[in-house]
């Protein structure tokens, strides 16, 4: 061995050339390394499984998402450690090898199980509103103590193959080729697990299927070596080069490398979500490429240097991951236009998508963790040779990436910000090997730093939200769950943005959002308790305050989105201050599950159904709990954003909908042809109302003001909102799987509306109406006078204009040219009228027209006046403009 050369240059000790001599034979070597493809696949599909299996019960707060992550990789850890020691003593490391893939089978089999059964205790034990360091000691002990027989035997399963074919085959310089085996069965995992088995399957399913993969691994292990004979225990450990680090020093700089990869990687994914769709496509598609960069670079490591020189080729390794770091950040910065660009070649749909979100990912992170992959092959090779082992170098670098997401996702990216964060992990491995006394070099750290300094002042000044030139940013926090923007138009109308993807509401919405309340407190014949799922800006949980007597609970997942909602009060109401509403900041499906309080009313809000992790409040598990929490008489009211979705997966949804409740009904939010909201709404029993029902139910004065604002102070405003009734939608719904926490199919299915160039959401609004035929009798009490025929005959024309008015709006296109709408729209209008003295959404407009038409041609205003007071001569507004107009 030779001395470390002082200098020189960082990249070109990297890879030398000269091959690595491997005593295996082609044939077992080839087999051996398939067996670690196998194991890696199983162990990240079982990882992409049980998280998602334990996030239906530990919440989808970051809290609990991070302490999952730390618990596997802890558990991986606490294996190899533990383990490594017997492995390298071992005659037969084949049986430790093989006994290990039998036990994460039969363990993970468990685990299918135990998970359902034991996740609900655990949403109760967090509680409805616990500390974040409860919630992260819960969230964390409870799947490391569940998963460690299974994780623990996947951490010593590297270290056993490495002892297996340095033992058998005589070969000690195979860490690089082995790790790159196994991670590159690891992103095959990733794919196959999200792409194929677990949309077509479910979860159990594939689980038992990946089971089924670990036992072929303990097979085939067995019958690879079996015609070997034993071999006598020894160690394979090889005299220590003069250059290469001390084992203290060595395992400091494996934790160290550990935390700053899996830091970086943290960070990278919290930072695109900010411009990739945020499926569970997204993730999986980012994951899949840092592991693939991992498994190159450790390939390239065992194809050129195993042997090379340590301390100088370990300088170069940190080195260059720090300045590609550096790179990947100045890259992610400038990835959306990339990511356009991309989804305008490979086409609008599920496979352009995916690939414009891995080319973005792709182009951040595969330079840093081909390095990284390279790094710890070389870090994990020196220690099969100067006696810390392998499973031990294993388990410190693990245990540092155990320790990396609640340091960077939790603590420092709110602290100092996202890019700030980011330039720490890159500067982190240029300052590894800072030992001057050594004769190291500082410049190796102060080309690195220098690099971040320009890119802090050259990235610094910029966000990640994307704005049309007539906006500006009110407001911006960027946060552990989320960054959450406060937008401003040109017309002063406030918009709520998280990662500058979902839009989730606005002052441009207020109609709506109200309504979103009000339709659900109205239909409860008296409503003391309520509870919403998802407020957003807070608009349609505010709406609640003006019910006397009502108590209400808002849950929000988002902390960020709470801490922006005051932008969005009605004027003059500082609602968040009112002792009835309480706001808490928490998963919906975990809050269910851990509330002990029955309530009157539920609603829940619009959710992304495309948005990861947005498709658990869809499941029928989900709806059956909710029915559990349900006061007697109690109404659900499930809203459902129909410009997001596709009629499939609307199907999805209400057919899991109906196993919950069977007697539902669906209603229409309002009458926008633009971005139509459907409403689910479904009880303990089956409501009719009397005629009258509105005027007997509201009593209060404000109450009043503020429906007739919202055009439902009539019974036919209210009930005319009904759009189909249980048998109906039954029809619609059809036969198929239902959406469970097993075969989440909103999950998978949903995305590719996202991703896709879907039809104008009036098409599909149009759909439904013709589809559906909605009836009074389904909604009144049966008629027993001549004012109950009377009012059911209303209804029943009020249905009627309804429908037509929206067939009539189809296909209409806005125009600033009222000549032109008054041409096309004045009779299809007027003709609506006619039908329904009650229907108010199309004698509006044509007021509306009428007054603007007064400015350029006062006559044809006159006459438009005149023929909307003769179609419906029950409304006074129309002969009262006229008078006002033209002063007769």
């Amino acid at each position: 061995t030779r001395a470390e050369p002082k200098g020189g240059p960082v990249l070109a000790p990297l890879f030398p050339a000269r091959s690595t001599h491997l005593h295996m034979s082609p044939s077992p070597s080839l087999l051996l390394h398939l067996l670690l493809f196998g194991s890696g696949l199983a162990g990240l599909g079982y990882e992409m499984v049980w998280t998602r299996l334990l996030t239906v019960s530990l919440g989808h707060e970051i809290v609990s998402v991070l302490a999952v992550i730390s618990a596997f990789f802890a558990g991986f850890a606490l294996g190899s450690w533990l383990l490594d020691g017997p492995i390298r003593r071992s005659a037969r490391p084949v049986l430790w090898y093989a006994g290990l893939e039998a036990s994460i089978g039969v363990w993970s089999l468990a685990l299918l199980a135990l998970i359902p059964a034991l996740g609900p205790g655990m949403a109760a034990l967090i509680g409805l509103a616990p500390t974040p360091l409860w919630h992260w000691t819960v969230s964390f002990a409870f799947p490391l103590i569940l998963f460690l027989p299974a994780t623990a035997a996947m951490g010593a399963t590297l270290p056993a193959a490495e002892r297996l074919i340095a033992l058998n085959f005589r070969n000690s310089h195979a860490v690089g080729s082995l790790y790159a085996a196994n991670t590159f069965g690891a992103v095959a995992g990733v794919g196959i697990t999200t792409f194929l088995l677990v949309p077509a399957w479910g979860y159990t399913a594939t689980g038992v299927l990946l089971a089924a993969g670990n036992f072929g691994c303990a097979v085939g292990a067995l019958l690879l070596v079996g015609s070997q004979p034993p071999a006598p225990a020894r160690e394979t450990r090889q005299p220590i080069c003069s250059d290469e680090f001390s084992r203290p020093r060595l395992a400091v700089t494996l934790f160290a490398t550990g935390l700053l990869g899996i830091g970086y990687e943290v960070l990278v994914v919290r930072v695109s979500s900010q411009i990739l769709e945020n499926t569970v496509y997204s993730f999986a598609g980012v994951l899949a490429v840092y592991l693939l960069g991992t498994a190159g670079g450790a390939a390239l490591y065992q194809l050129r240097a195993p042997r090379a020189r340590f301390r100088e080729t370990l300088l170069g390794l940190l080195s260059a991951t720090s300045i590609s770091c550096l790179l990947g950040m100045y890259i992610l910065w400038q990835a959306e236009s990339l990511y356009r660009w991309i989804r305008t070649i490979a086409g609008v749909n599920l496979v352009g998508a995916v690939t414009g979100e891995l080319a973005v990912a792709a182009s951040v992170l595969i330079l840093p963790t081909v390095f990284m992959g390279a790094t710890f092959s070389h870090l994990a090779q020196a220690a099969t040779r100067n006696g810390l082992g392998l499973g031990r170098a294993l388990a410190v670098n693990t245990l540092g990436g155990a320790i990396a997401p609640a340091l960077f996702g939790v603590f420092l990216l709110p602290t100092i910000g996202s890019l700030a964060a980011l330039a720490l992990s890159a500067i982190g491995y240029a300052a590894l090997p800072a030992r001057p006394d050594r004769g190291i070099g500082w410049w190796r750290v102060v080309v690195p730093s220098g690099l971040t300094v320009l890119l802090l002042l050259r990235l610094a000044p910029a966000q990640l939200v994307d704005l049309s030139p007539r906006e500006r940013i009110l407001a911006h926090v960027e946060g552990v769950m989320a960054a959450v923007t406060v937008v401003a138009d040109d017309q002063n109308d406030r918009h709520l943005r998280v990662n500058s993807r979902f839009q989730m509401g606005g002052t441009s919405t207020v109609y709506s959002d109200q309504r979103e309340a009000h339709l659900p407190l109205l239909l409860h014949p008296d409503p003391k308790t309520a509870l919403f799922l998802g407020i957003g800006t807070g608009v349609t949980f505010a709406a609640a305050a003006h019910h006397p007597n009502l108590k209400a609970e808002g849950v929000e997942l988002v902390p960020e989105i709470v801490s922006l909602m005051s932008y969005f009060h009605p004027d003059g109401q500082d609602w968040d201050r009112d002792d009835r509403l309480q706001v808490r900041v928490a998963d919906a499906r975990r809050y269910i599950q851990a509330s002990p309080e029955k309530y009157d009313v539920i609603v829940a809000d619009l959710f992304h159904p495309s948005r990861d992790g947005s498709g658990s409040l869809y499941t029928l598990e989900h709806f059956q709990a909710i029915r559990a929490h349900l006061a007697p008489g109690g109404l659900f009211v499930q809203w459902l954003p129909l410009y997001q979705l596709d009629l499939d997966t609307l199907r999805v949804i209400t057919r899991t909908y109906l196993q919950a409740f069977p007697d539902a009904r669906a209603f229409l939010a309002h009458y926008s042809l633009k971005a139509p909201i459907i409403g689910l709404a479904g009880g303990t029993q089956y409501l009719r109302y009397p005629t009258g029902w509105l005027v007997r139910r509201v009593r209060d004065p404000s109450l009043t003001r503020e429906l007739a604002a919202l055009r439902l102070s009539s019974d036919f405003e209210l009930l005319g909102c009904l759009l189909a009734d249980a048998a109906e939608l039954k029809t619609f719904a059809g036969d198929g799987p239902l959406n469970t926490d097993d075969l989440p199919m909103v999950t998978f299915q949903a995305p590719r509306f996202a991703y896709g160039n879907p039809e104008p959401a009036e098409n599909r609004l149009l759909a439904l109406v013709d589809a559906f035929s909605a009836s009074p009798e389904t909604i009144l009490e049966t008629a027993t006078d001549e004012d109950s025929r009377r009012a059911e005959q209303r209804l029943a024309a009020y249905f009627g204009a309804r429908d037509r008015f929206i067939r009539t709006g189809v296909g209409v296109e806005e125009t600033a040219d009222v000549r032109r709408l008054v041409q096309e729209l004045r009779e299809p209008l007027l003709a609506v009228v006619r039908l329904s003295p009650d229907f108010s959404a199309a004698y509006n407009p044509l007021l509306a027209m009428a007054y603007r038409l007064y400015r350029t041609d006062p006559g044809s205003a006159r006459t438009l006046l005149q023929d909307l007071a003769n179609a419906n001569p029950l409304r006074i507004e129309a002969r009262e403009m006229k008078q006002r107009l033209f002063r007769e």
